[in-house]
């Protein structure tokens, strides 16, 4: 009851709510948010604090100043109380006369969405520029030759893979995977794509008979990580090319839940992993998560001589 009557007491306040509707309507900072509402900088930095606490919202340094927006995983019961109280507000003249000040204030200072965005797109949503698009767009780009998934799972990628393949090699440890990867992969028409249920660490495949081997966030599920990559080396032709995605070294409970072997990895253990077959893999640490924990991922790519 206290989570519950202090979660009323924080979307109670005229104020918050007030902001709230603005930041969901697009990402402002503390000095635009004063100009809009035409409060206090101080009331307004003390709101924020608030939904800041309560997990509502959070913020992203733009230079000297710092832009807040909604957080996409607040958690699920302040999620619904937003919700329910938005639907309740939205339809207030003050947060109609909101909006309106906004609009005037962004002729006023002359800024466009282009110009507001301009670097911090990649944290923007704009539409049709998703990572799922942009996905499928690489990919079309690509030649993976005969490619081999290993912990493909459901086969959510199957179809963006398969177009870029001669042919699609999807492997998983997990009979119920399988079996909807293979009905996903039925019902799409791709014909390219042969499912087998086996372990990373002894892949049914021939020496040499792989151009693409791919580890996409499935390092972490398996038991011996040395003896899969050992593997990718044995099945990868000369000049064939590995492609791990996978997670940083962390210490996040959070892992647990999703099943994890392993809480991450460290760049050495992989560099020496791949050693025998590969002496310069290419690796990069992707930016933490905006959602908490905020997980970092590696992404790593080792060529066969």
């Amino acid at each position: 009851m206290p989570a519950c009557a202090g979660s009323l007491r924080l979307l109670a306040d005229e104020t918050r709510l007030r902001l709230l509707h603005l930041l969901e309507h697009e990402p402002l900072t503390v000095a635009e948010l004063t100009a809009v509402l035409d409060l206090g900088q101080s009331s307004i930095s003390g709101h924020l604090a608030k939904l800041k606490q309560a997990g509502l919202v959070h913020d992203v340094a733009e230079g000297s100043a710092h832009r807040y927006r909604l957080r996409d995983d607040a958690p699920e019961t302040l999620r619904l109380a937003w919700a329910a109280a938005r639907q309740l507000s939205q339809n207030d003249p003050a947060i109609g006369a909101d909006q309106r000040s906004l609009e005037r204030h962004r002729a006023a200072t002359g800024q466009d969405w282009v110009a507001r965005v301009a670097g911090q797109l990649h944290r923007e949503y704009a539409p049709g520029r998703t990572w799922d698009s942009l996905a499928h767009a690489f990919a079309a780009a690509g030649r993976f030759g005969r490619c081999c998934d290993i912990g493909a799972g459901d086969g959510a990628l199957a179809g963006l893979l398969a177009s870029a393949s001669t042919n699609l090699t999807c492997i998983d440890p997990s009979p119920a995977m399988i079996a909807a990867g293979r009905s996903r992969c039925s019902e799409a028409g791709l014909g390219n794509v042969t499912w087998i249920e086996a372990a990373g660490e002894r892949l049914p495949l021939k020496d040499a008979s792989q151009d693409t081997v791919l580890l996409l966030q499935s390092l972490q599920y398996v038991e011996a990580p040395q003896d899969v990559l050992r593997e990718c080396g044995r099945v990868l032709a000369p000049h064939g090319r590995l492609l791990l995605l996978t997670l940083a070294e962390h210490d996040h409970d959070e892992a647990a839940r999703y099943g994890h072997r392993h809480r991450g990895f460290r760049d050495a253990d992989l560099r020496a992993w791949l050693k025998p077959w590969c002496a310069k893999p290419r690796l990069v640490h992707l930016p933490p998560e905006a959602r908490a924990p905020r997980f970092q991922s590696i992404l790593l790519t080792a060529d066969k001589p």
